[in-house]
């Protein structure tokens, strides 16, 4: 299944790709072509940009202008990838030249992660080979239709594309939410996009502390926009629910009260089993045809925050049609 998987990716197709973050819409980062076809299919902007995943111990600077990038900038570089790599740590730098602007969404900035998963490192490797090059990226933003809930296990890729798409089972997703996102382009780390990864977790590394808001103008980034991650049904805080519809319910307090609801789901009380749980509980509630989805609301909480933005995204994304 390996060697399909990377065959195919050489052939200028699609795959699903397991990663342990969420399932990837795959295509070989270095074929234009192939990765038009990602935008084509996830109805997504050509201007959003896309995640390059690389293999374990790859050059990241095949993928830079290293000229563009300071002494200072490429010591944190190389403090977050020992750290972090492989795992749910994407680090936005300056563009090579020879990287065509498909995979970047036009921008002269460059996105890559490390996955830490045995599958997709496998493919990467095999990809490596039947190319013949040790400069192998896979372009993989997450395989659902843009704006909708990302896909954690193989049957929900099936689920939004169909037969259109060639899937790698890979199991469920560990992380379950997507990879933090870190600019490093304006001379001082900037996250993007919350994740696994948090800003503490940056300064116990480095010793510096990321900003978590962008001072001018920022690099687009994948999952940044502020409709986004959203179910079909409109999703509604359970502080702002109004008990006068047939509704499925989201959780996590052992307490809480869910009678009354037409389907209830409790993820557990921690963020990490709660991030885990979260799409797949999203897709089967979506499933149930309610009028909306009510959400417990979360801790307020740091290592919530990942989870809160995710879900601040989908409860825009969710509501917009029927506003």
């Amino acid at each position: 299944m390996i060697k399909m998987a990377a065959q195919k990716l050489a052939d200028g197709e699609l795959i699903g790709l397991p990663t342990e973050t969420v399932y990837g819409l795959a295509a070989d980062a270095r074929n234009p072509a192939a990765v038009r076809k990602i935008f084509e299919l996830k109805n997504r902007p050509i201007t959003h940009p896309l995640i390059t995943h690389i293999a374990a111990g790859a050059d990241v600077f095949a993928w830079v202008d290293a000229a563009r990038v300071s002494a200072y900038t490429r010591q944190i570089v190389e403090q977050l990838t020992a750290a972090f790599w492989p795992g749910p740590l994407t680090l936005v730098l300056p563009k090579a030249a020879h990287i065509d602007a498909t995979v970047t969404g036009g921008q002269d900035t460059i996105a890559l992660r490390c996955p830490n998963h045995p599958l997709a490192q496998a493919v990467l490797r095999e990809l490596a080979m039947i190319q013949k090059t040790d400069v192998v990226g896979i372009a993989a933003p997450s395989a659902n239709h843009f704006g909708r809930v990302s896909p954690t296990r193989a049957t929900h890729v099936t689920d939004e594309f169909g037969d259109a798409v060639w899937v790698l089972d890979g199991d469920v997703s560990d992380v379950g939410i997507e990879s933090t996102i870190i600019d490093l382009t304006r001379g001082e780390p900037v996250i993007l996009r919350l994740g696994a990864v948090t800003a503490d977790d940056v300064l116990r590394i480095t010793g510096v502390m990321p900003i978590s808001h962008a001072k001018g103008a920022a690099p687009r980034a994948s999952g940044t926009m502020l409709a986004h991650y959203a179910p079909r049904t409109p999703l509604v805080w359970a502080s702002d629910f109004k008990h006068d519809v047939v509704a499925a319910c989201l959780s996590h307090s052992i307490g809480f009260d869910a009678s009354g609801f037409k389907k209830h789901i409790q993820l557990p009380h921690t963020a990490v089993g709660y991030a885990q749980g979260l799409y797949h509980a999203l897709r089967e509630l979506d499933a149930v045809n309610a009028a909306c989805i009510v959400v417990e609301n979360l801790p307020n909480d740091a290592s919530w925050a990942a989870i809160a933005d995710r879900l601040k995204r989908a409860v825009v994304g969710s509501n917009e049609e029927k506003a």
